[in-house]
C-alpha cells in the first residue's frame, strides 16, 4: 500500500515537472505561429506551430501531444495551411500524438470527430512539386482534398496523402501509406494501404 502511494506521488511530481518544462516551449511556438485557429481552443500538451495564409477550424476538445510517447519534450506538431484558400477542419475531441505534420496547399483537409492519431503521422493534400522532371522546381503541384471520417484511429508513422478518403470508425495500421479510399469500419494497412479485415 505504501509503495503504491509513493509511486503515485513520484508520478505526480514528474508530471508537474514535465508540465513546467514544456510550458516555455509551448509559448515559444504560440509566438512563432502566423495563423490563428478558429473554433475551439486546442489543448496543447506539446508545442504546436500553426502557420500559413489559409484557415484552420478546430472543434471542441482537440488535443495535440501525448505525455507518454517519444519526443514529447523535443518535438512539436506542425500544422500548415500554406496558401490562401487552403483549409483544415478538425472535429470535436480528436487527439493527435507527438510530432504531427499536417499541410494543406489548397485541396483541403477535413478530419472528423473523436479521431485518434499516433505519433509521427503526416497528412498532405498536395504533391508539393510538379512530378515532371523538367518542371519539378517551376511547375504546379497537384492537389486533392483529404477526407477522414469520425472515430478514425490512425497508427504511428502513417502517411495520408492527397485524395485519400477514410470512412468512419476505420483503423489505419502503423506505418501505412493511404493514397486512395478506405471504407468505413475496416482495418487497413500497408503501402499502399489495403483492407485487411472488417471490424
Amino acid at each position: 500500500m505504501r509503495a503504491e502511494s509513493e509511486r503515485r506521488g513520484r508520478e505526480r511530481i514528474a508530471r508537474t515537472a514535465g508540465d513546467l518544462a514544456q510550458a516555455p516551449r509551448i509559448w515559444k511556438y504560440r509566438l512563432l505561429s502566423t495563423c490563428r485557429p478558429g473554433g475551439g481552443a486546442p489543448r496543447r500538451l506539446q508545442p504546436v506551430l500553426f502557420i500559413g495564409k489559409g484557415e484552420i477550424e478546430l472543434g471542441e476538445g482537440v488535443q495535440f501531444g501525448w505525455r507518454q510517447s517519444p519526443l514529447f519534450f523535443s518535438g512539436y506538431c506542425h500544422v500548415e495551411v500554406a496558401v490562401e484558400g487552403a483549409r483544415l477542419e478538425v472535429g470535436d475531441r480528436t487527439e493527435f500524438n507527438n510530432n504531427l505534420m499536417i499541410k494543406s496547399e489548397g485541396g483541403g483537409i477535413r478530419i472528423g470527430r473523436d479521431g485518434l492519431f499516433g505519433a509521427h503521422v503526416e497528412i498532405f493534400d498536395s504533391d508539393f512539386h510538379d512530378l515532371h522532371p523538367e518542371r519539378r522546381k517551376t511547375g504546379k503541384a497537384r492537389v486533392a482534398p483529404v477526407e477522414i471520417g469520425d472515430n478514425v484511429f490512425v497508427g504511428m508513422g502513417a502517411r495520408i496523402l492527397k485524395g485519400a478518403k477514410i470512412g468512419d470508425d476505420a483503423v489505419v495500421g502503423a506505418g501505412s501509406v493511404v493514397t486512395g479510399e478506405i471504407p468505413a469500419g475496416v482495418v487497413a494497412a500497408g503501402n499502399p494501404a489495403r483492407v485487411v479485415r472488417e471490424l
